[in-house]
């Protein structure tokens, strides 16, 4: 099996000032390199796609007859636009369910798959697999460092400020083949780069991990209230994973803030929270803070008032925005797609993209 060689995606993980510190101004300036070389650059990325997985079974069906590696970048781009065709999971799905039961055979990717992610469910009504790797996490961090240096040029946050996350893992299980199966956001949450995120963006969630992977909902979305109520000067940003996800935050919020003001002011947990792990993980962080609390009640009957308008910046003053996401489906309508060098002004396009990069030839 080919050794796994670094991409033109990759060089973002190992940037730094000199100091060993990741260096905003590197991150950007490494991006809009790429991006002015689009063109240059989606060539190289697909060409090193092809190089480390032609020879999987979904890409034989098409280029198994040629010599990918003795064609020039320029050929293969060609080559592969031709006849590889556009594709939607369930192009892939028979692939995925032989991955599930077993098979370990390369058909998706040169690189082993041990973990499926569970899609959101939210295009056909139904969760599908998805093939998640080491890389599937990397990426995901590079996404994240990326993004957070270019906010932090807009919205300038304290090195070492804290964010408000609500953010969940939900419980993982095993294929009949023996893959652990669960969300990409459970997956990402337990990897060691979720960890390293915290320290390339300078900011660390309010929350423990206990919390995040406490399996329960209510219970995490309450002490996620309250890490974050004790901790609000501190917040420098809100987010979520899923916009429904802080919509459903604050409105328990809404009915529970006097709980949460008590357990603030004695350094208490509510017995809403029975698992033993995520009240020891919090408790170790809470003390009694009467003065906090008296202030939290104060603002939170104010806003009662006032229907609760203006609630984020009345109880984290020191936050700079919040972010949250939505999801939606992979159909498309254009059925010659074109490559996004070869896009011209004045014309308009369907933007198709692909989040797994070893899965080639995917919508």
């Amino acid at each position: 099996m080919p050794q796994h060689q670094p991409t033109l995606m990759e060089p973002i993980l190992s940037y730094n000032n000199g100091n060993g510190n990741n260096s905003d101004y590197d991150v950007m300036n490494w991006f809009e390199d790429l991006s002015q070389n689009a063109g240059f650059v989606q060539t190289q990325l697909l060409c090193q796609i092809l190089e480390q997985n032609y020879g999987v079974e979904y890409l034989k069906k098409w280029l198994g007859s040629y010599n990918i590696l003795e064609m020039d970048a320029c050929a293969l781009e060609s080559l592969f636009s031709s006849v590889v065709p556009l594709a939607s999971h369930a192009d892939f799905e028979p692939f995925m369910q032989r991955i599930a039961d077993g098979d370990t055979t390369p058909l998706l990717t040169q690189q082993p798959i041990t973990t499926l992610s569970l899609s959101s469910g939210t295009t056909e009504g139904r969760q599908k697999f998805v093939p998640f790797t080491r890389h599937s996490a990397q990426t995901t961090l590079q996404i994240f460092t990326l993004a957070a240096a270019y906010r932090s040029r807009v919205y300038p946050i304290r090195e070492g400020g804290r964010v408000l996350e609500f953010i969940y893992s939900s419980n993982r299980f095993k294929t009949k083949g023996g893959l652990t199966v669960g969300t990409a956001t459970t997956h990402y949450y337990a990897s060691e780069e979720f960890k390293i995120k915290q320290h390339k963006t300078k900011s660390f969630t309010c929350s423990p991990q206990e919390v995040i992977s406490g399996g329960d909902y209510k219970q995490s979305t309450y002490c996620h209230l309250l890490l974050g109520l004790y901790f609000s000067d501190q917040v420098e940003f809100i987010t979520s994973a899923f916009i429904y996800s802080m919509v459903q935050a604050f409105t328990t919020f809404e009915e529970l803030w006097r709980e949460i003001c008590n357990d603030i002011r004695d350094g208490t947990l509510s017995s809403r929270i029975k698992s033993s792990k995520m009240r020891k993980a919090a408790l170790d962080i809470i003390s009694p803070s009467p003065n906090l609390a008296s202030k939290l009640e104060d603002s939170c009957k104010e806003l009662e008032g006032v229907d609760w308008f203006g609630l984020i910046p009345k109880l984290w003053p020191n936050a700079k925005h919040e972010k949250k996401l939505s999801s939606g489906g992979d159909d498309f309508m254009e059925d010659k797609p074109i490559p996004l060098s070869q896009i011209k002004v004045g014309q308009e396009y369907e933007v198709v993209l692909t989040t797994s990069r070893d899965c080639t030839g995917a919508g």
